[in-house]
C-alpha cells in the first residue's frame, strides 16, 4: 500500500508537470499536439527520476528497467496524443479539457504497464 501511495504521488505531480506545461505552452500559442508531447516528456523526466529513487528503488536491472519505462511511456504519449487529436479534431473538444480527459485515460495506462511489466519486480511489491 505504501508503494502504491507513493506512486500516486508521482503520478499527481508528474500530471501536474505535464498539464502545466502544456498550458503555458498552449497559452504562448504553440501547436496543443506539439504542447502535449512536450509537458508529457517533462512529466516522463520526472517520473523516471521519481519512481527509480524512491517508490521502486531498482535494483541491478536498472537498463532493462529503464528501456520498460520509456516503452510505456511511449505507448502512453502515444495514446495520450490520439485521445488527444480525436476529441480535439473530431468531437471539436476544447483543447485544454480533451487534454486533461486523454491524461486520466494515459494514467491509467501508464499505471497498469509499469506495475505489471516495467517495475515487475518482487522486491518492489512488498515495500
Amino acid at each position: 500500500m505504501k508503494q502504491f501511495l507513493k506512486f500516486g504521488a508521482v503520478g499527481i505531480l508528474n500530471t501536474l508537470i505535464s498539464v502545466v506545461a502544456y498550458n503555458i505552452l498552449v497559452l504562448i500559442g504553440l501547436n496543443y499536439i506539439i504542447s502535449n508531447i512536450s509537458g508529457y516528456t517533462l512529466g516522463v523526466l520526472n517520473s523516471y527520476y521519481w519512481n527509480k529513487n524512491w517508490v521502486f528503488k531498482s535494483g541491478s536491472k536498472r537498463n532493462r528497467i529503464f528501456l520498460k519505462f520509456i516503452a510505456v511511456n511511449v505507448i502512453s504519449l502515444g495514446l495520450n496524443t490520439l485521445f488527444l487529436y480525436i476529441l480535439v479534431d473530431t468531437l471539436n473538444f476544447h483543447s485544454v479539457i480533451s487534454q486533461l480527459i486523454a491524461t486520466v485515460i494515459g494514467m491509467i495506462i501508464n499505471f497498469v504497464l509499469n506495475k505489471k511489466w516495467a517495475f515487475e519486480s518482487k522486491e518492489s511489491s512488498s515495500t
